[in-house]
């Protein structure tokens, strides 16, 4: 264990942990039978790293059990460990200062899990920089698609250099960038959105999820709301926390159009416009390009990036043509891999994993390349 855990807990459920009485965790953990009803001493806390507390929302003594933990020693991180819990009584636990909710019956692993979130929120996080790192925006248009495989696979690509990314998946109504990458995350950006004043540097770092590519991404919510329901401000604080904590900072943007999109748009320092070879995607991108200079977005800041391009000899629209629609510069293209994409993203795995010598891949290197050159990290 990564620290002195105590768990206290109804009988039944300690028995079942120490069935396997042979166990060499045991040695590492103290468990403490205790009903609902009954109240915790402070000779119960004594050695506690971490704490893992059984509650019941329809035992009052059981709830009463966190604030009583809290008086009794206000340095403790607790896990609560409940029966069944809805997402609503996760966030409000989670608001009042549980380290993290846990389900019942205990398992070690469950517990283990728990334990290590727990220390690696609370690891000592590094000084804030004093300056911000850029902030980079994947934004799609109607009548195109792909912008969350980009975003991720351009995500992980910067960060396979040794370079800090975090990627925030902002889509939340149908994000998915966490399936892209193979990743199953405990948490997710409402839990930073409904932090309120307790947000920090370890809050974030609770909530991100690692990839094997070395990438963070902060996840979309499972739950599906309104668009609107974003709190901007929030969100500005959790975006700005990881601009000082990493070298890049990603968001994969919605197609809504949203007082809160354009809010990070107008923050971001490049904005990668998505679009395809058809008038559907080109129509949609002239009038959004449109509205972003119309609300001061600097046309400098944008960059378009033609998705899903076709190695043909005869094509109806070619890269100049969109150049010559949009009035503005084409930055890359993208070309089309779909069998080797499909075959990747059906085992939660990135392109470069299946074929090191994708066309996908390659082409997403150049736009990492042409990122890094444009703030002055590539020479």
């Amino acid at each position: 264990m990564p620290a002195p855990l105590t768990v206290i807990a109804a009988s039944e459920h300690i028995d079942a942990l120490t069935a396997d009485r042979d166990a060499p965790w045991l040695e590492d953990v103290a468990l403490i039978p205790l009903g609902l009803h009954d109240t915790i001493a402070s000779t119960h806390l004594a050695g506690a790293g971490i704490l893992v507390v059984q509650i019941d929302p329809a035992v009052p003594a059981s709830m009463r059990r966190i604030e009583r933990v809290r008086k009794l020693r206000s340095d403790l991180p607790q896990v609560v460990a409940l029966e069944s819990a809805n997402v609503g009584l996760v966030r409000t636990l989670l608001r009042e200062g549980v380290a993290d909710v846990v389900s019942l019956p205990l398992s070690f692993e469950e517990l283990l899990q728990a334990a290590v979130t727990v220390m690696e929120s609370r690891a000592p996080q590094p000084d804030a920089r004093d300056t911000l790192a850029p902030l980079v925006a994947v934004a799609r248009t109607p009548g195109s698609s792909g912008a969350t495989t980009l975003a991720t696979h351009l995500g992980a690509r910067l960060a396979r250099e040794g370079t800090g990314v975090c990627l925030f998946d902002l889509d939340i109504q149908t994000g998915r960038a966490a399936e892209v990458l193979g990743l199953r995350p405990r948490r997710c950006l409402t839990d930073l959105l409904d932090a309120g004043v307790r947000i920090d540097q370890a809050m974030l770092q609770s909530v991100v999820e690692q990839h094997s590519s070395g990438l963070a991404l902060v996840a979309a919510p499972q739950d599906i709301g309104p668009l609107e329901a974003i709190d901007s401000e929030q969100l500005h604080k959790a975006v700005e926390l990881a601009r000082k904590a990493y070298d890049y900072v990603l968001m994969d943007l919605p197609t809504g159009l949203t007082n809160w999109s354009l809010t990070m748009l107008a923050e971001a320092n490049a904005i990668v416009m998505i679009v395809e070879q058809n008038l559907a995607s080109l129509r949609q991108a002239r009038r959004r390009l449109d509205l972003m200079r119309s609300v001061g977005i600097d046309r400098k800041h944008i960059s378009i990036v033609v998705n899903r391009v076709e190695r043909r000899l005869f094509g109806s629209i070619g890269l100049a043509d969109v150049e010559e629609a949009l009035g503005h510069d084409v930055l890359c293209a993208i070309h089309a891999d779909a069998q080797n994409l499909g075959i990747a993203q059906d085992q939660g795995l990135l392109v470069h994993e299946v074929r090191s010598k994708s066309p996908y891949s390659a082409d997403v290197d150049k736009l990492a390349d042409a990122l890094r050159i444009k703030f002055g990290k590539l020479s």
